[in-house]
Order: structure tokens, then sequence, then C-alpha cells
């Protein structure tokens, strides 16, 4: 068969896709994009905001007109399945994942030849036990359930072996990872048994809360092949605002740990995750949220208008925020977000960076992200997908950095 497999949402489902991917091609199938006429069509979905749901919807729509067979899954499928085969009967819904990789025979072992992208995900985790006001996902994705050590190692041998020179550790609460298996077993002694059983690839974090960001986390950011690069999510800098939310610590403990991060680990990016125009949120507490923000001086931020989910305990929370004010509030902090990300990138300017290739451009040029997550651009006449090379920074580029390889 002609497989496509579309993703929407978050690194981990871009490693569950990935899955489906390397299952169907090791059962003889051919992937293939959207538009070149395929006979099934995976869509892994994600539920995150309501305009998440409306491009599932689109996607599918898209995905029925090309006249392939259509299998939904993911967050969207979990919580919206009736709205899902309201948009045709023909619609095959299909909550449990390792269901589709059972439909390629349950083969996914190994990696193959094909690169799909330059920095593979790994997921080590699923689920969510927390419940934050706002967010659906424990609900779509059950509690939190951690995969072995020795089978994510596994995995990340295969993926060095194969050429890789860097995985990014993901799952939906990264830190909660390994706490349903075992006293004994976290993230961070995850971490050191790639560390102690691999040779040259690097290890990314994804998402983590900042309680979980722990001295012995600081001490492997600081790891040759760890990279300096941590998203902590805030989403706002506000206590009344964060209560509502039920996260679990407040503004000055927010800001004290990120200075003290800053200050340990040298020229480490530190991103985050903004929620403006949450219920009842006032100006004076969206200032808050943007003074707080200036004061870390992030490397990026991304920014997000409050979405109602439906079940969720913010959704029922009144007064509700308008979207002309919300729409105001985003775009003020995309303002910022851009600022800060060129002062971020100006610092860089005279350092050498480790980079993985990404992709080969026209006129010789190469493209791939340096250990602290930002777009490098240079001249390379030996481009290989996913393979590391040093580069001297020399200037600035609209989205990232010119350098020379050294």
């Amino acid at each position: 068969m002609r497989v496509s497999v579309v993703t929407l949402g978050c690194k981990t489902n871009l490693a569950e896709s990935d899955e489906f991917k390397r299952a169907a091609l090791n059962a003889g199938h051919q992937v293939v994009p959207l538009d070149e006429s395929p006979d099934l069509c995976i869509i892994n979905t994600c539920t995150v905001t309501a305009k998440t749901d409306y491009q599932c919807r689109q996607l599918i729509r898209r995905a029925l007109r090309q006249g392939a067979r259509v299998v939904v899954t993911g967050c969207y499928s979990v919580v919206s399945e009736q709205q899902i085969k309201a948009l045709s009967r023909d619609i095959e819904v299909i909550r449990d994942k390792t269901s589709i990789i059972k439909m390629f025979n349950g083969n996914n072992e190994g990696i193959t030849s094909k690169k799909w992208r330059a920095r593979p995900f790994v997921k080590v985790q699923d689920g969510c036990n927390h419940k934050c006001s706002y967010c659906i996902i424990p609900l779509a994705r059950g509690r939190s359930r951690s995969r072995t050590p020795e089978d994510v190692l596994k995995e990340v041998i295969q993926l060095e072996e194969s050429g890789y020179r860097e995985v990014v550790l993901t799952g939906i609460h990264l830190g909660d990872y390994g706490r349903d298996l075992s006293d004994k077993v976290t993230l961070e002694v995850l971490v050191k048994t790639i560390l102690n059983n691999t040779r040259k690839i690097r290890v990314r974090l994804s998402s983590l809360e900042v309680h979980e960001v722990t001295e012995g986390i600081l001490d492997l950011v600081q790891h040759e092949r760890v990279c300096p690069h941590l998203h902590i999510p805030l989403q706002s800098g506000d206590n009344r605002i964060l209560r509502l939310m039920n996260r679990p610590y407040r503004a000055d403990d927010y800001r004290k740990r990120l200075l003290t991060i800053k200050k340990k680990v040298d020229n480490i990016a530190l991103g985050t995750d903004v929620i403006v125009g949450f219920p009842t949120e006032t100006e004076v507490e969206f200032e808050r949220t943007r003074k707080l923000i200036e004061e870390i001086g992030f490397a990026y931020i991304h920014v997000f208008p409050f979405s109602k989910r439906p079940g969720t305990k913010a959704t029922e929370m009144t007064p509700q925020v308008t979207e002309v004010e919300k729409k105001r509030r985003v775009r003020s902090l995309r303002v910022l977000d851009q600022k800060l990300r060129k002062e971020y990138r100006t610092v860089q300017v005279g350092r050498t960076l480790e980079v993985i290739r990404e992709r080969a451009l026209p006129e010789g040029l190469s493209v791939g992200k340096s250990e602290n997550y930002l777009k490098v651009y240079f001249r390379d006449k030996d481009f290989m997908a996913g393979s590391s090379v040093k580069v001297r920074i020399f200037g600035l580029h609209s989205d990232g950095l010119f350098g020379i390889p050294v």
C-alpha cells in the first residue's frame, strides 16, 4: 500500500507517528505525502485548543477527498469521536495506537534507513496525573506511564548505530518519568543510563515543570552530550491566576529558580509557554506576566490565547476575557518574543556551536540546530542529515545565525 501519516500537535505525537511509518515500511509498504494519492491515511490528532480541533477536521476532510481509507487516532479522536464520525461514516477511529502498529503485522522493530527527521524524538513517557484547570490532555491520554530504561536505551543505541547524533526525549509529562516503575527510576537515572551506554549521541530534554529541574538534572545539562536547553512552562506570572490554573508553583519561586539556572549553566537556552486571556485575568495580572518574562530573559516564548476545552474547570469560570483582548495580549507578547529571540541570538556571535545538520539548501548552504536550540546556516561540502559539525558564529540571520564550519 501507499501509506500517508499526517500529524498535528506535540513532539510525543510526532514520535508515535514515526513508529507508524517505521511499521509500514517494515511491512513492505510505501510511505508517501498526503497529496500523492495514498491508499491509507493515518491522521494523528491533537485537541489542546479549539484551533487544533478545527485543523484536525480540515485534515480529515482533505484525506477523504484523496479517496484514501482514513484512520483517525490521537487526542482529538478520544474526546470527540462522534464529531469525527459525523464527517463521514467511512472514517475509522482507533484510540489505541498500538492497534495501528498491529495493522502492519506489529513490526516496528529496528530503525529503517529512512530518516524522518535529523533529530529523532524518542517517546519515554505518556499520560499525565496532574489536572491543570484548562487542560483536556489527561482525559485524552490517561494516567502517566513510562517505558523501562532498558527499552529506551535499546532504541537510542539503534539510533546512534544508524548515524544519528541527537535524540530528543519526549513525553506528555516528561518529569513524571519512572514514578510508575520504581522509586529508584527517574528521568535523571534514564539520562545517565543513556550517557553511560552510548558514545557520541547527544540528548535533548523536552518540556519540564520548574520543580522537576532538580540539581541532578542541572548537573546533567552541563554534560558535554546533554543539550543546554530547557523548556519550562510558565503559563502566568500572576499568583492568583496560577492558583486558578492549578499550577504547582508561585511566580516568585519560578523566577528564583530560572535565574539560578541561568547563572549556573553558561549560555543555556530557556524557553517557556504562556497562556494569555485566562478567565478573569486583568490587565494588571497580564502585565505581571509580561514583566516576569522580561526579567528572566528567555531565549524564546510560545504564546497561546486561552481556549475553552470541554469538561475542564476553566471553561466554566467567569468572566471570560474577550477574544479581542486575548488577541491584543497575544500580539504584545509575540512582539516581546521576537525581541528576546534576537537578544539571545546576538550573544552567540563569536561562539562555536555544535550543529546537527538538518537540511541542504541551494548554493552549498546547510541549516541545522545547535545544542542551544538555535537555527544555524553555514556553507557545507559534506552534508549528511543527522551528522554534527562545529560552527563558528559570525552573524545573525532573520530566523537564526550564520557561521563557518571549523
